[in-house]
């Protein structure tokens, strides 16, 4: 059990360092692209060489790709959103905000996929929206009200979207694509992203690699270390019965790392009641992960 959560620690400590990298990539559009297309190319070497996907009837991948490729769409614009938020405020609340994006895949599961709910799922939910609405009364822009909307106008806008990716990522799931297909999910995530950069840079040309392979090379290789970490924590888990506390834990520790990274090594301050919505989206996020009993 000891090393199932200390991976699981590890892959927070590993997420959160992808935030420290992600919050320092560039704000120029032309080496923020760059950056992006380095980084998501790395990730999607890396992610190749580690997790070959298997052999896979065609006709299926296909299939797969119809809801991967969306889904990778979706959370690259999102993560682009989420650095101009991150220009404009609080990395750490914008990070958080981003990371509580786990409850709308909850709620598309419970409606669309008619997936059964918990008594602790729907309270995490509650402590989840509490923890947001508490983070929308932070003053991330020196009080200015203008940039406060512009600010928390992104932020929540890459937490939909962010959400709405990951929902499309769990469908493959629960409609009966074979194991081998499923390898696919990862390669056709990654790949379907670096390609968004590389035509975003080859159609404006904003290539400026020499100025951003030195972050971007790092960012990618981080990117893949969080992928291999989480696996291995989920491996390790799933011996002992525990691969429900592999994503609330990651991610609960991705979340504070972050920000205690941010107040001591940024110099961002909350509010008491900033802390105290980090504190509901963690123990929200870990009740969002209590599985209802079968019938129930």
């Amino acid at each position: 059990m000891t090393t199932a959560i200390l991976l699981m620690l590890l892959t927070g400590l590993v997420w959160a360092a992808v935030g420290v990298f992600f919050g320092a990539a560039p704000s120029e559009s032309d080496r923020l692209s760059s950056f992006f297309a380095v980084g998501n190319l790395v990730f999607a070497a890396l992610a190749l060489a580690v997790r070959p996907p298997s052999a896979a009837p065609a006709p299926e991948i296909l299939r797969l790709s119809a809801l991967i490729v969306p889904s990778a769409v979706m959370e690259v614009v999102a993560f682009l959103l989420l650095k101009r938020a991150m220009e404009r405020g609080s990395q750490g609340v914008a990070w958080c905000v981003a990371q509580s994006a786990m409850v709308i895949p909850f709620l598309c599961l419970v409606a669309f996929l008619r997936n059964p709910a918990s008594a602790a799922q729907w309270a995490g939910l509650g402590f989840v929206l509490a923890g947001l609405v508490l983070l929308g009364r932070e003053q991330p822009t020196g009080g200015l009200a203008a940039g406060n909307a512009a600010f928390f106008l992104l932020a929540f806008a890459a937490f939909a979207l962010l959400g709405a990716g990951q929902f499309l990522r769990l469908v493959p799931g629960y409609v009966g694509f074979s194991p081998e297909t499923m390898t696919w999910r990862l390669p056709l995530h990654s790949l379907s992203a670096a390609l968004y950069w590389v035509v975003v840079c080859s159609a404006r040309r904003l290539w400026s690699i020499r100025t951003v392979w030195r972050s971007a090379v790092p960012y990618g290789i981080v990117v893949a270390l969080g992928e291999a970490c989480f696996y291995l924590a989920a491996d390790a888990a799933d011996k002992l019965l525990l691969t429900s506390l592999v994503m609330p834990v990651s991610l609960g520790a991705c979340i504070l790392l972050f920000t205690l990274y941010c107040r001591i090594f940024r110099g961002e301050r909350l509010s008491p009641g900033g802390w105290a919505a980090v504190a509901l989206n963690i123990v929200g996020i870990v009740l969002l992960s209590c599985v209802a009993e079968p019938g129930g």
